[in-house]
């Protein structure tokens, strides 16, 4: 009895063994029937052409009074000081982007009497954005004047500050009383789309 639970313990082991070696064989065999396969997917996006100017700071620029208070000038033009507004963060992402400036005159809004002035011209100017300022100059005889404008050869991004300067009237009478109001206007964007905007 003990020697022939020998045999059969060896015989397993025989049988396990073979087993064995035909796993390997199918696994082998396997590995081979299952090589990886490969596909691409591509990425399609685009980022468009756009400008942003900055937001005025301040927005409106109060000048308060405009003609001498006393002395020997009393009712004309007071020396205005140059005056700075802020447009931080303008940018455009594209080459050749222009930037225009058009303005009105600082014109009373009621009716100009006889002998008084009820038009005071200054002066525009934004000098970051190209090689030249853009500038611009009012007239009394004008409602809205343009000026020469700047174009940028490549995308910039930038802070531009607007300075308005040389306050003066055509003519040095007394300044006609009443509200004084002004429209700058300050255009960015390709040179067509300037030229098609008037400024």
């Amino acid at each position: 009895m003990i020697q022939h639970r020998t045999c059969l313990a060896k015989g397993v082991t025989s049988f396990a063994a073979a087993l064995a070696a035909l796993g390997s064989l199918s696994a082998a065999t396997g590995a081979h029937a299952q090589d990886p396969v490969q596909g691409t997917v591509g990425l399609d996006a685009q980022v468009a052409q756009v400008c942003v100017l900055g937001t005025p700071n301040p927005g409106t620029l109060a000048l308060g009074q405009i003609s001498e208070a006393s002395g020997a000038r009393v009712g004309r033009l007071t020396t205005i000081a140059s005056q700075s507004i802020q447009l931080p963060g303008t940018f455009c992402n594209y080459a050749g982007a222009a930037l225009a400036i058009s303005a009105s005159p600082l014109a009373v809004t009621a009716t100009t009497q006889a002998g008084f002035v009820g038009s005071v011209d200054y002066t525009c100017t934004i000098s970051a954005w190209g090689a030249t300022a853009a500038s611009v100059r009012t007239s009394a005889g004008s409602s809205s004047s343009t000026g020469s404008s700047a174009t940028n050869p490549a995308p910039q991004e930038t802070d531009l500050t607007l300075v308005v300067s040389d306050f003066a009237v055509s003519s040095d009478d007394l300044l006609q009383p009443g509200a004084y109001l002004a429209l700058v206007t300050i255009t960015l964007g390709p040179d067509a789309g300037l030229a098609a905007s008037g400024s």
